[in-house]
């Protein structure tokens, strides 16, 4: 792993702390993510995906 990719993924890190901090991109990232889990659960498979998908999108979306 070098210099450069360990320096990206810090900075997609501070990225997405900063945008749970901001409420509004906080609500619209559950939101998303409750929609898209409960489209991965169509699947059998997905269901796997998707239930932790739509926990996770609750959390954001309520908190």
């Amino acid at each position: 792993m070098g210099i450069s990719q360990i320096l990206a993924l810090c900075i997609v890190v501070v990225l997405i702390i900063l945008a749970l901090a901001i409420k509004p991109i906080r609500k619209a990232i559950g939101l998303l993510l409750v929609i898209l889990g409960g489209l991965a659960c169509m699947t059998v498979i997905g269901v796997i995906i998707g239930i932790p998908m739509i926990i996770v999108g609750g959390i954001f979306l309520f908190v």
